[in-house]
């Protein structure tokens, strides 16, 4: 059941403003930061205001009070869950962007959809850019390149913004794991042999926001698929060695393991990495080096010293 917040809508009913969807992940957490210190009004609806699985519901909240601009950060991201939860991953990853971009055409609404690198098999050895023919290889990637495609057709102004491998303080990821291991001396194995573009949080929230800026303010922002992502790539053997240094941790204790141990249910791509140029030339937007990233989710994590609680 899907609530529209009354209140929430006659307090933004003169304004113009963002709808963030999926506000409670890493990403929306970082995006509603960003927001709130550019002061671009924005409303992020609870799990309790708005049930992302109920199409017609969001097709009415939106046409109750349109914003300028819809950031749908909401995705079934649980890649092993989602060969088991088919139709609900294929609700949210494909069928709500198809939806969203719907209602946006119709009441000239721009979206930003976020989207993954496991759209792409892999299988090039090279980085991948925005014109390379996806090919997923699991059900997750699936359902999020239907939802790209699905977007665009509905909506061609859309902006589909990939990203990858995402780290950041909203919630524990990967880097998390590694610092407080190593933090604590205890030995960490590592993937030597899977390679993508490690992505902050923070950093993509900063050109999601600048994004929604340029939007507000009028500005020419062509739709299309833009990688926005960490510059560079890197397996997460490398990512344990960067978080050993700034950790003054002792590197001994990384081993390198090799992806064929994982007992993963979903096969993963084993080089997603992303050329990022396209979104630098055309919206000017800089993407970060994935090792500085990495450094500022270690410096704004609370891992200190060489023990954590």
């Amino acid at each position: 059941m899907t609530v529209i917040t009354h209140s929430v809508l006659s307090e933004l009913a003169a304004r113009r403003y963002v709808l963030l969807l999926g506000g409670s992940g890493r990403l929306g957490q970082e995006c509603k930061a960003h927001l709130r210190e550019l002061g671009i009004p924005f409303w992020s609806p609870m799990r309790s205001e708005i049930d992302m699985g109920n199409l017609n519901g969001i097709a009415k909240l939106l046409a109750t009070k349109p914003p300028v601009l819809i950031v749908n950060a909401a995705a079934f991201t649980d890649v092993d869950a989602a060969e088991t939860h088919r139709s609900e991953a294929r609700l949210i990853n494909a069928e709500v962007p198809s939806t969203l971009a719907e209602i946006a055409s119709k009441l000239d609404i721009r979206l930003i959809q976020i989207s993954t690198d496991f759209v792409f098999s892999g299988q090039e050895g090279r980085a991948y850019h925005e014109d390379d023919e996806p090919n997923p290889i699991n059900w997750y990637g699936a359902t999020k390149r239907a939802g790209e495609r699905a977007a665009l057709m509905a909506a061609p102004s859309t902006i589909v913004l990939r990203t990858a491998w995402l780290h950041g303080n909203g919630r524990p990821s990967f880097v998390h794991a590694f610092a407080r291991k190593l933090a604590n001396g205890e030995r960490v194995r590592a993937i030597a042999d899977r390679f993508g573009s490690p992505t902050s949080a923070h950093a993509l929230a900063g050109q999601i926001t600048a994004i929604c800026k340029a939007v507000l303010d009028g500005d020419d922002v062509p739709g299309g698929i833009y990688h926005a992502a960490g510059k560079g790539s890197a397996s997460p053997f490398e990512i344990a060695h960067v978080i050993a240094g700034e950790l003054e941790a002792d590197v001994s204790l990384i081993a390198a393991s090799s992806a064929s141990e994982l007992a993963d249910i979903a096969p993963r791509p084993v080089y997603t990495v992303l050329d990022c140029q396209k979104i630098e030339e055309i919206l000017g937007l800089p993407c970060q080096h994935w090792q500085d990233g990495i450094s500022h989710t270690i410096q704004h994590a609370g891992i200190h010293g060489r023990r954590v609680a």
